[in-house]
């Protein structure tokens, strides 16, 4: 056979190989196809959805990833034991303080008026005692001279100890009026009266009727227009009575708000009772849902469980709850809101699904 025959006969034998080669490559990446597509036996299942919802014994629960966490700000908080007395709404009135501010005026004239006397008292002895010593060496000054001179200083005398007692009779009347802690304020002059003078600070006058179980408190919470609550610190005992509700009154100082002129009525909230031992839960925790206050509690590290919560015992900042939570539990205190929103979305979903958010 000669070369351009062998030539020929090759060539149709090296294209037969090349075409084995290319279905045989062709079938190996079939079958990794399939194999991502159908995984055998004991192979990874498909990554879960970031976000997920499940029903049990009447409980929702919901399971997040870390990324959606952490995507919705979520924070939270361990709850700790905490004693408290239950919180009750009891009148409150601001208090006009034309009064207290007409007694200091008073008493700071009775007061210059004393240091004027006492000045003048002064002068009048110097003066008296020269004039004695000149008269009992007999030296040219008349017994008038001298009759005078201790009548003037007896005058003076008598007019401190009439400015003195006005101004003990006005410390009196303001104790009365007001307790001896606010007197003393206008007697000695303070921060805490300059504020109130000043229209920078509202006295309150609190009435707690006689059959609560009350301790005074520190602090008191009143309500303010537009849902919103204010800190009040004790001032004293107040010894005036409100002649429309009997009870132990006591007063009362917090900043001054609009419109809360002389004779406004409010509510301040303060805690009596027994001692109740339970759990505070703060208020950015709690979301309200069907016309009830829920919060999410941490059942797992990417599981939330929505729980109902009393809200009958509200204190500052939160309520306090004896029944349904213990110390050591977990809840979201930041994120509640968006994790009832990722619970409305998915139900709407029929139950889980992807996060679309």
């Amino acid at each position: 056979m000669n070369r351009n025959a062998k030539s020929r006969s090759i060539l149709p034998l090296a294209a037969l190989i090349t075409a084995l080669i290319a279905l045989a490559c062709l079938g190996a990446c079939q079958s990794k196809d399939t194999d991502a597509e159908h995984p055998a036996n004991g192979a990874t299942s498909p990554t879960p959805p970031p976000a997920q919802i499940s029903f049990e014994n009447g409980r929702t629960t919901l399971t997040l990833d870390q990324q959606t966490q952490a995507r919705m700000g979520l924070e939270l908080v361990t709850l700790a034991i905490s004693v408290t007395r239950a919180q009750v709404a009891v009148p409150a009135v601001v208090l006009s303080v034309q009064d207290l501010a007409a007694f200091k005026n008073g008493y700071v004239a009775t007061s210059s008026q004393i240091e004027k006397d006492r000045v003048d008292i002064e002068v009048a002895q110097k003066e008296y005692a020269r004039l004695k010593t000149l008269f009992d060496s007999n030296q040219n000054v008349s017994e008038r001279a001298l009759q005078s001179a201790e009548g003037n200083l007896r005058s003076l005398e008598a007019d401190e100890r009439t400015a003195e007692q006005q101004s003990n009779l006005e410390s009196a009347v303001a104790e009365q009026q007001w307790g001896s802690v606010v007197a003393k304020w206008a007697v000695e002059g303070s921060p805490e009266l300059d504020r109130v003078l000043g229209m920078r600070e509202i006295l309150l006058q609190v009435t707690v009727p006689f059959e609560l179980t009350y301790r005074p408190s520190p602090t008191v919470s009143v309500e303010i227009p537009g849902g919103r609550r204010t800190e009040a610190v004790l001032v004293s005992p107040f010894p005036r009575v409100d002649p429309r509700i009997q009870g132990r009154n006591l007063l009362y100082r917090m900043p001054a708000q609009p419109d809360f002129m002389p004779g406004v009525n409010l509510l301040a909230h303060v805690e009596a009772g027994n001692p109740m031992r339970g759990v505070i839960l703060p208020e950015s925790a709690v979301v309200w849902s069907e016309g009830k206050a829920w919060t999410y509690v941490q059942t797992a590290p990417n599981q939330f469980s929505r729980r109902e919560l009393a809200t009958d015992v509200p204190v500052d900042n939160g309520y306090f709850v004896s029944a349904g939570f213990s110390a050591g539990t977990n809840i979201v205190s930041q994120g509640a809101q968006s994790l009832l929103s990722e619970e409305s979305v998915l139900q709407g979903y029929g139950g889980g699904g992807a996060d679309e958010n």
